[in-house]
């Protein structure tokens, strides 16, 4: 029997059930469609400190300087084969909890002792994930440097970023499930991360 797929999702957004959250759930939907096991990890729910630079990660291959509940989340990290990173645009970027967790992945770099220009990801290999924002404005001016805040990181970390989803012009609470495109499109794209992770399990068993 296949084993399933795990798909880890991250919302970034402080306000319950607001449109962020609710466009997660849509995407996981359509991930379960697929025989996904889904899992969303609300950020503003946990205990997550800055990082300090103090790198003492890079020997230990985790966070040492702070005991919060980051040591919760590095296990599911490695395990799942597909990430979402979802995040409102704050002031043309990203929230604040969501660059604590990006920040606090440090511990998955391996940097060569004798060239920091140098490095490599200790993620397991062909992770894919999918990244979104929603933004107050109708254009893509209001996004700012959102979608490459998260999508750099990632793709520094060897992770393949398979879809990037924007949703403009909404800001009430439960304004993206009256637009039915964007609602299909979020859906369907949780369907093509789990296909897409199917399909290069296939390709990765022919080599």
């Amino acid at each position: 029997m296949e084993e399933k797929v795990y798909i880890l999702g991250f919302t970034g957004s402080p306000r319950r059930d607001g449109n962020t959250e609710r466009l997660m759930h849509i995407i996981m939907e359509g991930a379960k469609s697929q025989g996904a096991v889904t899992e969303t990890v609300h950020l503003r729910n946990l205990r997550l400190k800055q990082c300090i630079a103090c790198e003492c990660c890079r020997a230990a291959r985790v966070c040492k300087a702070h005991r919060d509940d980051m040591q919760l989340l590095y296990p599911k990290i490695k395990a799942a084969q597909g990430l979402i990173l979802g995040s409102p645009t704050y002031n043309y970027n990203i929230t604040a909890r969501m660059k604590i967790l990006i920040d606090r992945m440090y511990p998955f770099y391996y940097f060569n002792p004798e060239n920091r220009h140098q490095w490599r990801s200790l993620l397991p290999p062909n992770k894919k994930a999918l990244i979104y924002s929603v933004c107050e404005q109708p254009n893509d001016q209001g996004l700012g440097i959102v979608m490459e805040a998260m999508l750099l990181p990632l793709k520094a970390l060897g992770v393949s970023v398979v879809d990037q989803l924007t949703a403009k012009g909404f800001f009430e609470k439960g304004a993206v499930l009256k637009d039915e495109i964007l609602v299909n499109k979020a859906y369907n794209a949780g369907k093509e991360l789990v296909n897409k992770i199917k399909e290069g399990r296939k390709g990765h068993s022919t080599k």
